[in-house]
């Protein structure tokens, strides 16, 4: 027994539950704001589905996802460029992941953009960690090439990927022209 009120320590008391766990009505308020939120984020993908798009934004996504595969393309060459040069099997890995996350991008895969999950484990960017033979400006080229190339099927998941493509594959052609110009 408890010795303040007479109610044994593990039993329930009214409105304590409340009290000490943010209770009842705003816990509901949390979890009520967050499946709006995933019911919204569902109703924006399909709307965005692309069974659903005209012939005109067809071809925009097409032309954007062709743009975002040219520009892995090249950050992939870059990549495997210094991977020869350093003799390293793990940049040569990382070179083949760029260029899956622009060559296995997928619209219609609202899961992960088309790009397995072991081509984002291999642009995690732990390959880069004591690297030997790259200029510092390289291994930061290398780290923003990854990370570009990963949100490259992010936006077919949460974004605009017509749309947003196309900037991130600029992004991409920066980034491999910096890490070219750090050499």
């Amino acid at each position: 027994m408890n010795d303040d009120d007479g109610v044994l320590p593990f039993a329930p008391r009214p409105g304590r539950h409340r009290a000490q766990a943010g209770g009842g009505d705003a816990a509901l308020a949390v979890f009520a704001a967050d499946r709006a939120r995933r019911a919204a984020t569902r109703a924006a993908r399909a709307r965005r589905d692309p069974a659903g798009l005209t012939g005109a934004d067809r071809a925009r996504l097409a032309a954007s996802v062709g743009v975002a595969a040219a520009a892995a393309s090249r950050a992939a060459m870059w990549v495997a460029e210094l991977a020869a040069r350093a003799g390293s099997r793990n940049l040569a890995e990382y070179a083949a992941a760029v260029l899956a996350c622009g060559r296995d991008l997928d619209p219609e895969d609202h899961e992960n953009g088309g790009v397995p999950e072991n081509v984002t484990f291999a642009l995690s960017g732990l390959v880069l960690l004591g690297e030997p033979g790259l200029a510092d400006s390289e291994g930061l080229a290398l780290a923003a090439v990854g990370a570009i190339a990963l949100a490259m099927p992010r936006t077919i998941t949460t974004g605009d990927p017509a749309e947003q493509l196309p900037e991130l594959a600029h992004h991409l052609d920066q980034a491999v022209g910096t890490g070219r110009a750090g050499t």
